[in-house]
This record gives structure tokens, C-alpha cells and sequence, in this order.
């Protein structure tokens, strides 16, 4: 019995391994992919080099979405604690069923939450963290 585990945990590490998931890539770039339903970010986190990246913008939901940038050391946890000031830069309203790609440039490594700013949508749970690394 001991030899049939052992050899099922050598035949299937490397199959579950090779199957990963869709989380995101601990490695800084300067392209990332976000996936928009309702009402969630897939992934959740992104990596990015400070400076220059591009963004492609899926959204896969029905409804219109956002993903906007909330300026350095700014979290929020409700609507109510929101207010256009607090948005560095954002990717504005994109129709439901469709793609965009749109270039950010942030220059200051650190971690900054992304929220998609339309009404209801963050009390939802839409929201995410950008962290830039240094170049």
C-alpha cells in the first residue's frame, strides 16, 4: 500500500503542478490582463515594473466596469469613503462583452488598490491591489 501512494504522489505532483491556476504572477511586467466580471477583478493582484504598462481590460460581466487607481497609501473599504479626489488615473466605464487596452504610467513603487468606482460595484467586493515594483 505504501508503494502505490508514493508512486500516485510521483505520478501526480507534477500533473497538478503543471496545472497551476489563474492567480497572478508574482514577476513584475510591463503588460498585465484584467478579467472583469460581476462583481469581481480576475486576478485580483497585479505585478507591474514602475514606469510604463499596458493594460488589456476584459470585461466578461453585464454590465458596465471600471478599474481605477487609487493614489498612494489610499484604501477604502466602502462607497461612502470614495470621492473622485482619491483616483490617481482609471480606465473609464467599459461596456459589458468587451476588450480595451489602455497604457498607465506610475513611477513610484508600492502597492496602490484598484476599485471599480461605479455605483455598488465596490460594496460588491470589486477590488484589487497594483503593486509596482522598482524598475
Amino acid at each position: 500500500m505504501k508503494k502505490l501512494v508514493a508512486i500516485s504522489a510521483l505520478v501526480l505532483t507534477p500533473l497538478l503542478a503543471a496545472c497551476g491556476d489563474d492567480g497572478p504572477s508574482a514577476t513584475p511586467s510591463d503588460a498585465i490582463e484584467v478579467t472583469a466580471k460581476d462583481f469581481e477583478f480576475g486576478p485580483a493582484e497585479w505585478n507591474v515594473i514602475a514606469g510604463e504598462f499596458t493594460l488589456t481590460f476584459h470585461n466578461e460581466g453585464n454590465v458596465e466596469h471600471e478599474w481605477a487607481i487609487l493614489n498612494a497609501g489610499v484604501e477604502i473599504t466602502s462607497e461612502d469613503d470614495f470621492n473622485e479626489e482619491i483616483v490617481m488615473t482609471e480606465l473609464e466605464k467599459q461596456p459589458a462583452g468587451t476588450t480595451t487596452t489602455e497604457t498607465f504610467n506610475i513611477t513610484e513603487p508600492g502597492e496602490y488598490q484598484v476599485i471599480c468606482a461605479l455605483e455598488g460595484h465596490l460594496n460588491a467586493g470589486m477590488m484589487g491591489t497594483l503593486i509596482v515594483h522598482a524598475a
